[in-house]
């Protein structure tokens, strides 16, 4: 019993105290649309975080399927060093920025505490990978891969490695273009860069089977420089085509 009254007494006298202390430090309750906007504005951010990283993902996506990974065979450097070389740095920070702010932000809410990191940074991980692979679908990526070319300085060829960049590097063996004209032994073609080129191929150019040597196609070419504007071909690839194709094809275009 006199356990009893010795609790009974330690709660009125908190209870007081706790009463004291509202009334000195003048706390109201919360109005309930406060609450709901902290507790739903705090959800929509990180909405918004997980929708902008999933827009990163898809960009860097379309970029990185966009590139041909064989091509350090030609460069005489390593599949390590050369995938290090053509990673999109710029929306990887992206992606990582919003991993660290939905994670900051699934903290603050009310049952986050809840889920342990590894959940959370699953989760984030997850949503931003299926909803930018979703994107992809949608060409979002690349909607904004050409936004940033036009709007950003530097972007295209200082910033990231796109497909546009890494076929115009003619001194590396790597260029790429639209054809003039073809003959028996030149092609004739206008670079990416406006330049025109006289593309040399014999016996042993490789021309790879979905190349269609005609005016107006776009071409990809792996070779060497001989003169100026002069280029050997070693290998002709279509523009749209990956680096390892199925198929391929050797032999010379006909005169046309």
């Amino acid at each position: 019993m006199k356990k009893v009254i010795i609790a009974f007494n330690y709660m009125d006298e908190l209870i007081k105290n706790t009463i004291e202390k509202i009334k000195q430090q003048r706390i109201v309750p919360e109005a309930r649309w406060k609450f709901l906007a902290r507790k739903y504005g705090t959800w929509a951010l990180f909405a918004m975080i997980i929708f902008a990283g999933a827009a990163s993902f898809a960009t860097a996506y379309h970029l990185l399927s966009s590139l041909d990974w064989d091509l350090y065979h030609f460069m005489h450097v390593s599949a390590f060093y050369y995938a290090l070389s053509i990673i999109p740095y710029v929306w990887l920070v992206f992606i990582l920025l919003a991993l660290v702010v939905a994670f900051i932000d699934v903290r603050k809410t009310q049952t986050g505490y809840r889920f342990s990191a590894l959940k959370i940074s699953a989760l984030i991980i997850g949503g931003i990978i299926l909803f930018g692979l979703g994107m992809s679908v949608f060409g979002v990526g690349e909607s904004i891969n050409d936004i940033a070319a036009r709007k950003v300085t530097y972007y295209g060829r200082h910033m990231i490695t796109n497909k546009n960049s890494q076929w115009s590097q003619p001194k590396k063996g790597l260029i790429a273009g639209r054809i003039i004209s073809v003959s028996k032994e030149i092609i004739k073609i206008d670079d990416l860069d406006g330049e025109k080129w006289d593309v040399v191929i014999n016996e042993e150019t490789l021309i790879r089977s979905a190349v269609a040597l005609e005016k107006n196609e776009m071409i990809k070419i792996i070779g060497s420089i001989e003169e100026e504007n002069i280029f050997k071909a070693q290998e002709i690839r279509p523009w749209m085509g990956k680096g390892m194709m199925n198929g391929s094809g050797r032999g010379m275009m006909k005169g046309k």
